[in-house]
């Protein structure tokens, strides 16, 4: 499992906003995710719920721009967000197009050679990103919402 380092930390509405950087072993790069804690998670462990922004986001657009963290608060569940693609590949081709490649967020695991070792991203969210999760922020419980 990869290291997590925090590269930012914000108290908000009685919780914790983080955002966090990992080298991704499914990516084959460096991710981000954001992940906000509500207040009860100081004292017991509280589900999570796993956003998948759209098009041309990244893991900050959803708690910069919803105010969720006000309803992940009053409600005592965690919210996680990562990046919606890979970035900085250096694959031919991946910034050419806002639709396809960096921040396309297709949520799938790509198939032709010039994406496979990078664009994993149903493989990441399913599998990596969970785990990375659960080991690092125990106040989260095992169940996903």
């Amino acid at each position: 499992m990869s290291k997590i380092v925090e590269t930012g930390n914000y108290k908000c509405h009685g919780g914790y906003q983080k955002i966090i950087n990992h080298e991704s072993s499914e990516l084959k790069c460096k991710m981000n995710f954001a992940i906000y804690l509500p207040p009860i998670a100081e004292q017991s462990k509280v589900p999570v719920i796993y956003y998948l922004s759209g098009l041309t986001c990244t893991e900050k657009n959803f708690i910069e721009k919803s105010g969720v963290q006000r309803y992940a608060s009053e409600h005592g569940v965690a919210i996680v967000c990562p990046d919606t693609s890979p970035r900085d590949c250096g694959i031919e081709g991946e910034e050419e197009s806002w639709y396809f490649g960096t921040g396309a967020s297709f949520y799938v695991d790509a198939t032709q050679n010039k994406w496979k070792d990078h664009y994993r991203m149903y493989s990441y969210v399913t599998e990596e990103l969970p785990n990375l999760v659960n080991d690092n922020f125990p106040e989260i419980g095992r169940a996903h919402v």
